[in-house]
């Protein structure tokens, strides 16, 4: 048995199953997902809670513990309890934990079984063998609804380009940068001078700061609209159906360039992705990625 613990944001929690599905294909063992530490809701200055959301996927959904006897205790405010049955369910498993942000080799070449894998794994090369699965699993159980179908209509009519804005916690956390108008001003500067007519697609979560503040010299459109439960899902399925990106320093737009599966497409990510630049993330960000 292989076991992922899930933690952060829908891109985050991709990043986790991913390298749990591989190394489940690997050793031909099943994969179970730990919800103990997303399913428990904190309140504490500078946290974002982020639920459990690969749902939205046709992903195998097989947990540690079920779901609803995680929300039942937390409720109550019984959380020991929770992490009494997690105790039971892992006596005699080894914990992998990441160590560093750059690839750990034995974890691709030798994986244990047995084992509760706990970090963010964020490279393609804890999964690329799992590419073909993945992307099966990665597919969207729901159709698009018409607000959002109306707008995958226009991006399939232009030489559509994927802007992703992440402001919200990026604002006042000071572990992650939040992008400059001057790069995206350089990233938009760049596709016009590659791309005949782009239209840019503005996706944020802070559409209307993005409504007030956004000025291109170009056809744009930022995409907005009511459906504020699902409208996690709409956007990464919309942006993953550009056929070029200009990203944040995000997940969520790492998941949208891998999950297009136009060739040949522009990909402009920032230079610095972490406010601490000594961190390294070489073996996060693509080889033909152009870096502004």
């Amino acid at each position: 048995m292989v076991i992922v613990r899930l933690r952060g944001g829908l891109g985050n929690q991709m990043f986790q199953y991913a390298l749990g599905k591989r190394i489940s294909e690997q050793l031909n063992t099943p994969l179970k997902l730990d919800l103990t530490t997303i399913l428990r809701v904190k309140k504490k200055e500078g946290f974002t809670y982020r639920p459990y959301q690969l749902h939205i996927f046709n992903v195998e959904e097989s947990y540690l513990i079920n779901p609803k006897t995680i929300r039942f205790f937390n409720k109550l405010h019984l959380h020991f309890i929770v992490e009494i049955i997690k105790g039971i369910k892992l006596l005699g498993k080894k914990k992998v934990k990441e160590r560093t942000f750059t690839v750990d080799d034995n974890l691709i070449n030798s994986p244990l079984n047995n084992a509760l894998y706990s970090g963010y794994w964020q490279s393609e090369k804890y999964f690329r063998d799992a590419e073909a699965s993945l992307r099966l699993d990665f597919s969207f159980k729901e159709p698009l609804s018409p607000q959002a179908t109306n707008i995958l209509e226009k991006i399939q009519q232009t030489n559509s380009v994927c802007v992703h804005m992440r402001r919200g916690d990026y604002v006042q956390n000071n572990y992650f940068v939040p992008m400059s108008s001057d790069y995206f001003e350089k990233a938009s500067s760049y596709i016009n001078d590659h791309i005949k007519d782009p239209h840019f697609f503005i996706f944020s979560d802070e559409p209307q700061w993005c409504i007030d503040n956004i000025k291109m010299d170009a056809n744009f459109t930022v995409v907005d609209f009511e459906t504020e439960k699902i409208k996690y899902k709409e956007d990464l399925q919309l942006m993953a159906s550009c056929q070029h990106f200009i990203m944040s320093a995000s997940s969520f737009s790492w998941w949208a360039v891998w999950l297009s599966g136009v060739k040949n497409k522009i990909t402009i990510a920032p230079k610095q992705w972490f406010a601490d630049q000594s961190i390294d993330v070489s073996d996060l960000v693509g080889n033909d990625w152009i870096r502004l």
